[in-house]
């Protein structure tokens, strides 16, 4: 008898005109007609109610997978954040008042080409789409593992833009981008059109060789790029990231980059040009035996740096690691620095 009252035409829609956000949520936890007979109601969706889309979260996994099957539409007028564990019941998303999106890992999205006028979009882990031609104006857009994009070439006017894990190439047309990430991006070879980029991260872009091109970067990570060797151009760079660039072995240019982080760099053995640097990491620099000329360094990391016995000259040195270095026996004359063992 309760079930079939729902049945009746137009019964829903007067129930709902008399209840509350939570109620509507207990009534179709507890009732699947009433869910599926709002869902098709233009008037509900329309009123955007987040409290009720989620209530699909508290749906047995069995009914969540017969709602998929009717390609869910909504029109959400106002909306700041929708979340993965039920926006993948959702086909299709018509939103005309908009500043904020958050649908990582809607795997059911498709098209995005009504989302350009968003403020700051994430599309995390959305496989499924391609183009993102119409995305052109996001001030922040997060593109990362969305493998099936290949072409970013409209995006240079994007302010701050995540591609990290993407199946892209050709970069060239995000030079106007203020803050960059392409970390492993496998296919980028050619970064000389990224000079002119504030934070730019490039980890673990393997095939990259050539960064002559990225001198005027403010903030650069090529941590685990072990295609570069050469680091001349990079002296004027701020803050600077070459941990696990094992190809690097001249590092003389880089006397005035203010915080720079050459761990785990196993080609290098002279530091004795970095002694202008603010912060700097040699972390597990094995190679490294002579740290006279760091005695101005403020913050320098030695841990792990089994090469090196003799820290005599680093009494300038404000704060200094040196975990796990067995070779260091006598740190008398560095009374005052502050020290990790």
């Amino acid at each position: 008898m309760f079930e079939d009252v729902f049945s009746i035409p137009g019964m829903s829609e007067q129930i709902i005109e008399y209840l509350r956000n939570k109620d509507k949520m207990s009534l179709s936890i507890v009732n699947k007609e009433f869910l599926k007979n709002t869902i098709y109601d233009k008037n509900f969706t329309e009123k955007g109610s987040i409290e009720f889309i989620k209530s699909f979260e508290k749906l047995n996994e069995n009914e969540k997978h017969e709602l998929k099957k009717y390609k869910i539409s909504l029109k959400l007028n106002q909306l700041s954040d929708i979340f993965n564990n039920y926006c993948s019941l959702i086909h299709t998303l018509d939103l005309s008042n908009y500043t904020s999106l958050y649908l990582s890992k809607c795997k059911g999205i498709r098209y995005v080409s009504a989302l350009g006028k968003v403020h700051t979009l994430n599309l995390s882990f959305c496989q499924g789409i391609t183009d993102v031609s119409a995305l052109g104006k996001v001030h922040t857009l997060n593109l990362s593992f969305c493998l099936d994009i290949t072409d970013v070439s409209a995006l240079g006017g994007v302010h701050t833009l995540n591609l990290h894990g993407c199946n892209i190439t050709d970069v060239s047309a995000l030079g106007g981008v203020h803050t960059l990430n392409l970390s492993f991006c496998k296919g980028i070879t050619d970064v000389s059109a990224l000079g002119r980029v504030h934070t730019l991260y490039l980890s673990k872009c393997r095939d990259i060789t050539d960064v002559s091109a990225l001198g005027k970067v403010h903030t650069l990570n090529l941590s685990h790029c072990q295609g570069i060797t050469d680091v001349s151009a990079l002296g004027k760079v701020h803050n600077l990231n070459l941990s696990h660039c094992h190809g690097i072995t001249d590092v003389s240019a880089l006397r005035k980059v203010h915080t720079l982080n050459l761990s785990k760099c196993k080609g290098i053995r002279d530091v004795s040009a970095l002694g202008g640097v603010h912060t700097l990491n040699l972390s597990h620099c094995h190679g490294i035996t002579d740290v006279s000329a760091l005695s101005k360094v403020h913050t320098l990391d030695l841990s792990n740096c089994q090469g090196i016995t003799d820290v005599s000259a680093l009494v300038g040195v404000h704060h200094l690691d040196l975990y796990n270095c067995h070779g260091i026996r006598d740190v008398s004359s560095l009374y005052g620095v502050h020290l990790v063992f």
